[in-house]
């Protein structure tokens, strides 16, 4: 791997943990006003987070592999 690949997985790797974080919080925010408690909301959150997580963990592996052959 090169260092400009390496640069690029990484760089991706930071988007998609962002995007996730984003996720949750809009999924918390959104249980909140459905008048959810506040641990519950802290739930959906955090299934939103690891749903997210997964989902574009994998279209990210599918991509390198993708791009390496």
């Amino acid at each position: 791997m090169t260092h400009t690949q390496l640069a690029v997985t990484i760089t991706a790797f930071a988007v998609v943990l962002i995007l996730a974080a984003a996720t949750g919080a809009v999924a918390a925010i959104l249980a909140r006003m459905d008048g959810a408690s506040r641990p519950a909301a802290a739930t959906r959150a955090g299934a939103a987070f690891g749903a997210a997580l997964t989902v574009v963990t994998a279209v990210l592996a599918l991509a390198q592999s993708l791009l390496q052959s």
